[in-house]
């Protein structure tokens, strides 16, 4: 162990070691005891410089950190400038009767010449707890700040009662497919669905019953959708799915199905329905057999459905010639 530096070797020193803010000891480099300690060690360490000396730096170290704090230390001391790293010191109450205190430390750690030539390590130790602190709550309002607007994005885009998308998310993906259609060269349809006298079945039943009925049809719909249709919501009764790179026969065996299924299914209350059970009417119309814009597949998808439910409903019908002119008011 080396012997303590004599004060007369430190006397050009002693100024700036006691008047730096942060606490500062010097080391030996064998055993990492605390030779010299100025008064700012104190508010950092939590004890009186003179209660420091002796004793190994390495103790107030949290246990986890220590072998890389002593590793830390011997790179220090092989190096001709500075090394700085973080780490964790806990910190006895002033009384040394309380609860220990954990703070961040920003060290930085260098080699120092005596005037006789002997070597001790200078170590500054920054407390940064409350920067650290601030960052983690920084980084914890960022997190959350994350998950509300990915909750926004959902509430904004998902119709809440069924689950499946809503009418603005259903536009703005339309929009883009068809964008995709054009730059591929690639067809694609839309299935309309509506829903067979929708008003009767809640005007006799009420609204709770109606409203459950529109979530097993969500239910349906995404049964028989593929993984990369898109189904949604497009108002009241109404339901669109967009079909990427189907073709107008592609989407119309897609649509029976989904007639099919409907048809098939035991809804409470069916049996009271105008058919004897629950049915949807649906249109099919593609791009770019039926249109050349998105807006215009989508007109022409809902005339199909128009003319399901003047054929008597519970049917699908491809957009084309000869269908009936939807009624103006």
């Amino acid at each position: 162990m080396s012997t303590a530096p004599n004060p007369s070797k430190l006397a050009a020193y002693a100024d700036l070691f006691e008047r730096l803010l942060d606490g500062t000891v010097l080391l030996d480099v064998e055993s990492n005891l605390i030779l010299e300690a100025n008064s700012a060690c104190e508010r950092v360490l939590g004890q009186v410089a003179e209660k420091i000396i002796g004793k190994s730096l390495l103790s107030w170290v949290e246990p986890a950190s220590q072998d890389d704090f002593a590793k830390a230390l011997r790179v220090a001391m092989r190096r001709y400038h500075p090394r700085t790293f973080d780490t964790k010191f806990v910190v006895p109450a002033p009384d040394g009767q309380g609860k220990c205190t954990t703070i961040y430390v920003e060290v930085t750690a260098c080699p120092l010449r005596l005037s006789d030539g002997s070597d001790v390590l200078q170590v500054i130790c920054h407390d940064v707890s409350f920067k650290r602190l601030a960052e983690a709550k920084m980084q914890q309002l960022l997190s959350d700040l994350k998950a509300a607007n990915e909750r926004l994005e959902i509430i904004s885009t998902v119709d809440e009662m069924t689950g499946l998308h809503n009418f603005r998310y259903f536009k703005s993906e339309l929009q883009k497919e068809h964008l995709r259609a054009v730059r591929f060269k690639m067809p694609y349809s839309i299935v309309f669905c509506d829903v067979d006298h929708f008003k009767k079945y809640n005007d006799r039943n009420g609204h709770p019953a109606g409203d459950q009925l529109l979530r097993e049809f969500a239910a349906v719909l995404k049964t028989c959708c593929r993984s990369s249709d898109q189904p949604a919501r497009y108002g009241g009764e109404e339901f669109a799915v967009i079909c990427p790179g189907s073709n107008a026969e592609g989407a119309r065996i897609l649509a029976e199905r989904i007639r099919a299924s409907v048809e098939a299914k035991a809804f409470a209350f069916g049996e009271h329905q105008p058919l004897g059970k629950m049915t949807v009417s649906i249109g099919v119309a593609s791009y770019p057999e039926a249109a050349a814009t998105p807006e215009d597949v989508l007109k022409h998808a809902d005339e199909a459905v128009y003319a399901s439910k003047e054929a008597g409903r519970n049917r699908v019908t491809l957009y084309g010639a000869g269908l009936p002119q939807k009624k103006t008011a």
